[in-house]
């Protein structure tokens, strides 16, 4: 089932709690366990911001390729990098397949 995030009270996210979340993140099961992801936490403000105006570039591009959709998909709210009390990144690094088990 599905669940989306569409309000955000800001804050803070108690530091134990944070590191509670990431070491679940990090156990979270991948191919022969290799665990290929990263986690980025971005604390700066400057840095949200510049997130955000990609985010909102890649949505009106994806607005744009919904042709008769686009007006529909515009009225849904599909970020909180600037409301949200933390933002993680889960990244894989680049050149990243020579390093994962099972993928030819």
């Amino acid at each position: 089932e599905r669940r989306d995030m569409r309000h955000f009270t800001g804050g803070s996210v108690a530091p134990e709690l944070l590191s509670r979340l990431l070491e679940a993140a990090h156990q979270a099961p991948s191919v022969g366990l290799m665990q290929p992801w990263r986690f980025i936490r971005i604390t700066d403000r400057e840095l949200r911001g510049k997130i955000q105006q990609l985010v909102e570039e890649e949505r009106i591009r994806t607005a744009e390729a919904l042709g008769e959709r686009s007006d529909e998909f515009m009225k849904l709210k599909v970020e909180g990098i600037n409301d949200c009390a933390e933002v993680l990144v889960a990244a894989l690094m680049d050149d990243r397949e020579r390093h994962i088990f099972g993928r030819r």
